[in-house]
């Protein structure tokens, strides 16, 4: 009878855990926060990529698309663990786009329109772009996106909006601050590795005649000195520059920066001899995960999901559960 009771207990026992071990799960919430356990999504294993330069609507497997994107946006000479990094975010920000923009992409998606969402190169055009590197940076990129393929953020149960860009000045911004709208994980944290990039700061020049024509288009009239046509910038500590007065209008950081195709809204304005001169620091809004940064953290010893968590505060990693497909097999 002992012996019975002791194997009813034993089969309870193993009924609970067997289920639990076939559960995959990570939870980012803070780099110095230990796992914790989170639920699986399951979906289909292909994304549908709206190609900008015929609108045709493409069927390709999550890798090829991982393996894409990676290659559009970050170099294969980046640290593995920042490629990592990158490959999550980019496959966050594919589901994420697709959950609000499917209707409006014609039921795509995403584009590979790099200037509205984010890059995908094909195959054909990643061995054009890589040249006799080709097989080298594929089987590079292709391992990386392996490595997480599957995995993404949340936040409050859905897809994160992974934003993330080039070089900033030492630190992040918030959306709240770039793009007017607040986002729990889209916050400033400092980035200061990216001061030690080649590409930090950069300068443009701009004839006077240049720089009145292009604020006129936007309706801003000049007049007067050309000394005086620009006033003192507001900085946001991040040094953006939240509003700066053109003539006798003050306009955002990001209207001056676009108005003049600058690298960043952290720029310093100079003018002598009938030239402008921006400068500028960083590369990018600065809103979510700096590339460099990414980069740097990777080389100084951390995991993607150290980095995920630095970027992307408050966050949870999850893992879709699919079977990847074949690309022989595309739709």
């Amino acid at each position: 009878m002992k012996k019975y009771i002791l194997l009813c207990c034993a089969l309870s026992i193993m009924m609970i855990i067997t289920p639990l071990m076939s559960v995959q799960y990570v939870r980012v919430k803070n780099a110095d926060e230990s796992n914790a356990a989170d639920s699986v999504s399951t979906e289909d294993s292909v994304i549908k990529v709206m190609i900008s330069e015929n609108g045709y609507i493409e069927s390709v497997s999550v890798k090829e698309y991982l393996i894409g994107s990676l290659a559009g946006e970050m170099s294969p000479t980046v640290h593995t663990e920042a490629l990592k990094a990158q490959t999550v975010a980019c496959y966050t920000f594919a589901k994420y786009i697709s959950l609000r923009d499917s209707e409006k992409l014609g039921g795509a998606d995403i584009t590979d329109d790099s200037s509205v969402y984010q890059s995908y190169v094909k195959k054909e055009e990643r061995q054009k772009k890589w040249g006799d590197d080709f097989d080298k940076n594929e089987k590079l990129m292709s391992a990386a996106v392996d490595a997480v393929l599957g995995e993404y953020l949340s936040y409050d149960g859905a897809p994160a909006m992974a934003a993330y860009f080039d070089t900033c000045s030492g630190q992040t911004e918030s959306a709240a601050n770039v793009w007017g709208k607040e986002v729990p994980y889209l916050v400033s944290v400092k980035s200061t590795g990216d001061r030690l990039s080649p590409d930090y700061e950069t300068k443009k020049t701009v004839t006077e005649e240049e720089f009145e024509s292009a604020f006129e288009k936007k309706g801003i009239t000049l007049s007067g000195d050309a000394d005086n046509w620009v006033g003192k910038p507001k900085r946001f500590d991040s040094g953006i520059v939240k509003n700066i007065t053109v003539g006798s209008k003050e306009i955002s950081g990001s209207q001056f920066r676009s108005i003049l195709s600058l690298k960043s809204a952290d720029f310093d304005v100079s003018y002598s001899s009938g030239k402008f001169t921006l400068t500028c620091r960083g590369n990018g809004h600065f809103v979510g995960m700096s590339q460099y940064g990414a980069d740097y953290m990777a080389r100084q010893g951390s995991t993607y999901r150290d980095i995920l968590a630095h970027y992307y505060p408050g966050t949870t990693l999850l893992k879709v559960n699919f079977q990847p497909v074949s690309d022989d097999n595309n739709r």
